[in-house]
């Protein structure tokens, strides 16, 4: 049973979200603020977050911060706040998805399905399949993507499971035009409702980690899309 740590201070909404959840099959655990949620965190580990930004004693990006330092559990923000500059700033502390409330929760249930399927795929360990690029170096089945330099000189590069599954899609499809409505279907699995910016913020941040190499790989096509060529 898939575990979830639910942070969400409205005591009304949470109960509702966890009853919902838990009759999906889930395993739930709330916490109303950021403290009771460290708390939980030190105790058990989950398979995915659903956050919130704004709580009583903080800001939910700190906790998505300091979860991203040791893990790679799927985070799904779900926010009142459907600024731009909102949804952004959580994407780039590490958030996988943002769903803005009032919440659609079959979409809730899809997302989070989503979600806990791709960490799982992104931890299975098989036999490695390397592809080779200027500078990069992905082994396939093990999800590693190294930054390299001549023959001996590699760095690992930290990536999210969307980070990577992105870089992979764009790999898969050298060459080609992917539009952002392509990237998200392929990647998250499910329509993009209009939301281009979680696309443009998890490449921005891609393209930061892999530094120059992510530059001169993956290439913009103003207001359409990416293209990965050498």
């Amino acid at each position: 049973m898939e575990r979830i740590l639910l942070v969400e201070d409205d005591k009304n909404l949470s109960f509702i979200t966890k009853r919902l959840l838990e009759s999906r099959g889930y395993e739930v655990s709330a916490a109303l603020t950021l403290a009771e949620a460290r708390e939980l965190l030190k105790k058990k580990s989950f398979d995915l977050i659903l956050l919130d930004m704004m709580l009583p004693d903080g800001e939910g990006t700190s906790l998505c911060g300091e979860v991203r330092n040791t893990s790679v559990c799927p985070i799904i923000f779900v926010s009142c706040l459907s600024d731009n500059l909102s949804k952004i700033s959580a994407l780039q502390m590490g958030g996988d998805d943002y769903i803005t409330k009032p919440v659609n929760y079959e979409e809730l249930i899809v997302r989070v399905q989503i979600n806990i399927r791709r960490a799982k795929q992104y931890n299975l360990k098989t036999e490695v399949q390397e592809m080779h690029f200027p500078g990069l170096l992905v082994k396939k089945q093990v999800h590693e993507v190294w930054l390299t330099e001549g023959e001996e000189q590699k760095t690992l590069v930290d990536l999210s499971p969307i980070e990577y599954e992105l870089l992979l899609c764009l790999i898969n499809h050298e060459g080609e035009l992917m539009l952002y409505h392509n990237l998200y279907q392929q990647v998250w699995k499910s329509e993009d409702f209009g939301d281009v910016r979680t696309v443009m913020v998890h490449v921005s941040n891609l393209r930061k980690k892999l530094g120059d190499v992510g530059k001169n790989l993956i290439h913009t096509v103003r207001s359409a899309g990416y293209v990965f060529k050498q």
